[in-house]
């Protein structure tokens, strides 16, 4: 019985580590800054966009790399954000787990759309599926 039961509760434990949890940008953390690569500089009339790795177990021991229009502008640890100051229009928001040994072993890219306007903020958070799948989607700041 006993062992039944830790199968159970290792069951459990495992399916409750399958997906991320969103993290509000107040409860974020500013990745270092020799992780943030692209973007930096506040250029007038330039948009704010601000991207949060989710929270979790699956993928927390892998850097997740957020690229902007194809280039790499960011590696993420979980419950970081970085900001990013980029011309208004339209853009290539992606994000993928890199490295190697099992980050490594995780599907490709994931880009999605992304416009921005003169002085408008946007938020965007790096998430994983249960699946496993690392994605990239729009956000409230809550």
């Amino acid at each position: 019985m006993k062992p039944l039961l830790a199968l159970i509760g290792a069951c459990c434990f495992a399916l409750a580590g399958c997906s991320t949890t969103s993290v509000p940008l107040e409860q974020s953390i500013a990745a270092p800054a020799d992780r943030v690569l692209l973007h930096q500089a506040q250029i007038p009339g330039s948009g704010h966009l601000i991207v949060i790795r989710d929270s979790g177990f699956i993928g927390g021991g892998c850097f997740a790399t957020v690229f902007i229009d194809g280039e790499r502008a960011a590696r993420l640890d979980t419950r970081e954000k970085a900001s990013f100051y980029i011309t208004p229009g339209e853009h290539l928001l992606g994000a993928a787990l890199e490295g190697s040994g099992l980050c490594a072993a995780n599907p490709g890219k994931r880009e999605r759309d992304l416009s921005i306007k003169s002085g408008q903020v946007r938020l965007y958070r790096v998430f994983t599926s249960q699946n496993g799948d690392l994605d990239v989607l729009p956000s409230s700041s809550d």
